[in-house]
């Protein structure tokens, strides 16, 4: 849906649940911003080795040590490789973290990156999420269900509210992973929420589309309440494949083939 909501800014959504790994405070966390924006954006190129401790620590104007702090996070989200003789080097891109909240939101806007990564982890969505919502039907616990059915009706995508919104959403898909009785499932919500946050801050509110369908998550809502394995799992699909044309488009209208040596 074409959005009058353009003061939305990549970060300004608050996950309700913890996602990600905790940044360091204060200067460190700062200088970890930075130059993971630098690194994302192509201001430090694929591949390439990135200035000194020294030149870091003036070019930041934190102290070498900070400096330090920042690259073993950075490095830890696969953006970076630092060793001696080698110096930090610039990771490829295939071994970056993609789905890392962080590493998500340090991506300019306009970096045409964004859009293929929002059409292919929409993509996986669409794998992953209708089977949970089956499982979900045979395995929710009534706890579930009500916050299932509680987050499915606070969704109004008219609302000028979008924290809120999205708030009702993340709940919604966290606790339907939640509700499979699959631990290695339910490890998945921090990829599902960085997915929907794609979702919200690059694409939803961006593109001309259909809206996010308040209905289609009643829907499933109360498939997996009856206890319906095949409608949940039908209907999840059918809300998905929304998502997917939308994210499809958002990515056509680019125009800019992905450059993987930025």
């Amino acid at each position: 849906m074409k959005s009058d909501r353009s003061g939305l800014r990549v970060g300004d959504l608050a996950f309700p649940l913890e996602v990600g790994s905790p940044l360091p405070s204060g200067a460190a966390r700062e200088a970890v911003a930075v130059l993971g924006r630098r690194i994302t954006n192509g201001v430090y190129a694929l591949g390439q080795i990135m200035p000194t401790e020294s030149e870091l620590a003036v070019s930041l104007d934190v102290s070498r040590a900070t400096v330090r702090d920042a690259i073993k996070v950075l490095s830890g989200k696969g953006l970076v490789r630092t060793a001696r003789r080698y110096g930090t080097r610039v990771r490829p891109l295939e071994e970056w973290s993609l789905l890392d909240a962080d590493v998500v939101s340090w991506h300019d806007p306009a970096h045409p990156r964004i859009r293929q990564m929002f059409a292919e982890t929409t993509e996986l969505r669409c794998i992953i999420e209708p089977a949970a919502a089956a499982l979900a039907a045979e395995r929710a616990n009534d706890d579930q269900i009500t916050r299932l059915l509680e987050s499915a009706h606070a969704m109004y995508p008219g609302d000028a509210d979008v924290q809120a919104m999205f708030t009702a959403d993340c709940i919604f898909h966290a606790t339907i992973l939640e509700a499979t009785g699959n631990m290695m499932m339910r490890q998945l919500q921090e990829i599902i929420l960085t997915m929907l946050r794609i979702s919200y801050e690059y694409g939803v509110l961006v593109v001309e589309g259909e809206p996010v369908s308040r209905e289609g998550h009643i829907h499933v809502a109360e498939a997996i309440r009856s206890r319906d394995a095949a409608t949940a799992e039908e209907t999840m699909r059918n809300m998905l494949q929304l998502n997917r044309r939308t994210a499809n488009d958002f990515w056509q209208q680019s125009r800019v083939p992905l450059d993987t040596t930025r």
